[in-house]
């Protein structure tokens, strides 16, 4: 507020002349009839006590004197710059009036390439063991925010060991990890145990990503972490975190000096102090490396290609990290320009990198897809409500770019389930899967189609040809319905099989568990083949037992019971 300004309000106390104006033409103090009995400003709502205060519009504070209502600039403190040492530039932070203004360091950890690691304030330290580790502890709870990371080796893939990051906040738990699919190792989300496809949104967290990585905000403590696999980061507000994180990402203080602590406090080598941040109840195994040195510097090349972000991240950290890799015998050199580049994403510079490494660092699309180096944060599908809801809150939060595969142009995501691209959103079949056009397919017995003209799915009823009624005569037969797609047609069945042996059979109450029918029971016939001295046992072909009666004639008998045909006699002995 210049000094005119406060004359001015000054002289309005004991004048009724014209109240002066700013050299803008904005009233600069307004006056308000004060009666004998008090000193409010009942002018203003909502009224205001003598001497209270309030902020108003346009930065200005406005004070109630003697029922007048003074009105002057807001005065803001003086700020400095402060030199953060992560190498970030500071961010601009203001004050809840929306009017002053400070600077503050950004608290952001990154991790590359599984072991390379960089805590909140900068400090960077190699740490390959594999177990789980705390990354990011409150020291006195205030958020309940915690970031754990653990590696979940596939126990039918020794090979196969991705990095798992688990994000805790109040009663919510989210693991970005990975799964192979077809092979190809893909990101995946699980919230409390369930799996979810992002973009998804629940009462505390956003998620949503690309093939390559997933983004998860807290946008109530302005918390964002970002996956791809191998790497990970970061980022926390110095204003609620700082001096109040401990874990591998050390303390968020822009001082290095304790980033290396341990869980009892002790200042130690990172690479030590990294290693006592377990998990309760959790067994390490360390890998056993060979140690490969190379015995030559490694040749480096300067590129413009980056220089648009060098401004908002430097790139010195990932150049130390990325010699570092070649002359320990690793050649994973695109890990490190790949973490560059998603910090500078973060920072709203995107750079398309990749097709300047001669196919060295080339992400591969499937078929149906086409990489973008700068795509959208929510890719649109065919859901307008998905669309609507999910892309207004990511691009109130941050209006940022991401890496990954996307539907071709001409084509839309059909959902982040099937992850199919479409040319046509109109037709979905049964089981919530895309049609296209003219395509066809038979659902709860009725042909449907893609309607080419109207786009639309229209079905109709499964025409069954007319069959004739069988006559099941025959002993032992029924008539059986049988059920073949969509039609049903009428056999005549076997109730039970009649057996034509030597056998006395009967058709049982129990049913064959597969054939359904009725299960038959038999037993061999008792022959009687006692005959007289005068005869002797002759069997025929069309039986198999023979009886004797006193009258000694040759007999034809059945055996009682028995439903086949036997013919069997006794003949004379000799005759």
């Amino acid at each position: 507020m210049s000094s005119t300004t406060a004359r001015s309000s000054t002289s309005l106390l004991s004048s009724t002349a014209k109240p002066p104006t700013s050299s803008s033409g904005v009233l600069t103090t307004v006056t308000t009839l004060a009666s004998a009995a008090t000193l409010e400003c009942s002018d203003v709502y909502p009224p205001r006590q003598n001497g209270e205060s309030w902020n108003t519009n346009n930065c200005t504070t406005s004070t109630c004197i003697e029922g007048k209502v003074t009105v002057i600039a807001t005065v803001c403190p003086n700020v400095t710059l402060p030199i953060c040492t992560n190498w970030r530039k500071p961010v601009k932070i203001y004050e809840q009036n929306g009017c002053c203004l400070h600077y503050e360091c950004e608290c952001v950890c990154n991790v590359w390439s599984g072991s390379n690691y960089m805590t909140f304030d900068g400090k960077m330290y190699n740490f390959q063991q594999n177990c789980s580790y705390y990354l990011v502890k409150e020291i006195i709870s205030k958020y309940n925010l915690t970031i754990t990371r653990s590696n979940n080796c596939d126990p039918s893939d020794s090979t196969f060991c991705p990095l798992a990051l688990s994000v805790t906040y109040q009663s919510v738990k989210a693991v970005l990890t990975q799964v192979k699919t077809s092979g190809t190792p893909t990101n995946v989300v699980y919230v409390n145990q369930k799996r979810v496809y992002p973009a998804y949104k629940n009462s505390v967290m956003l998620l949503y990503g690309t093939d390559m990585e997933i983004t998860a905000l807290i946008q109530d403590i302005n918390t964002k972490i970002v996956y791809r696999g191998s790497s990970f980061s970061i980022d926390l507000p110095y204003s609620l975190f700082g001096g109040n994180t401990e874990g591998q990402c050390g303390t968020c203080d822009n001082s290095q000096a304790n980033d290396c602590r341990s869980p009892n406090g002790q200042i130690e080598s990172c690479s030590e102090s990294a290693g006592l941040w377990t998990l309760p109840g959790t067994s390490c195994v360390s890998p056993s490396l060979p140690s490969v040195t190379a015995t030559t510097q490694p040749l480096t090349s300067s590129s413009h290609l980056f220089t648009p972000c060098h401004s908002f991240i430097s790139p010195a950290p990932f150049v130390r990290s990325c010699t570092y890799e070649i002359c320990n015998g690793g050649n994973d050199t695109c890990s490190s320009l790949a973490a560059y580049a998603t910090e500078c994403s973060n920072a709203g510079v995107c750079i398309d990198w990749r097709s300047d490494t001669n196919g060295l660092c080339d992400h591969r699309c499937p078929n149906n897809k086409v990489y973008m180096a700068c795509g959208p944060s929510v890719e649109p599908t065919c859901n307008d409500r998905y669309n609507r809801k999910f892309q207004a809150d990511v691009t109130s939060s941050a209006n940022y770019t991401q890496e990954g595969c996307f539907c071709p142009q001409g084509t839309t995501l059909f959902n982040t389930v099937y992850d199919t691209c479409v040319a046509s959103c109109d037709c979905v079949g049964p089981d919530g899967r895309p049609k296209q056009p003219g395509e066809t397919w038979t659902s709860e017995c009725s042909n449907c189609e893609c309607d080419q003209d109207s786009m639309s799915v229209r079905c109709e009823p499964v025409i069954c040809p007319e069959v004739q009624k069988p006559n099941c005569s025959e002993p032992g037969q029924q008539l059986t319905n049988t059920t073949q797609g969509c039609c049903t047609t009428q056999t005549c069945g076997q109730l039970c099989y009649m057996i034509s042996s030597c056998q006395e059979c009967y058709c049982g109450l129990n049913t064959h568990p597969t054939t359904k029918l009725n299960v038959i029971t038999c037993r061999p016939v008792v022959c009687h083949t006692n005959c007289s001295e005068v005869r002797e046992f002759t069997e025929h072909h069309s039986g198999c037992c023979c009886t004797h009666n006193e009258s000694g004639s040759g007999t034809n008998q059945t055996p009682t019971g028995y439903h086949g045909y036997i013919h069997s006699v006794c003949l004379s002995a000799g005759v």
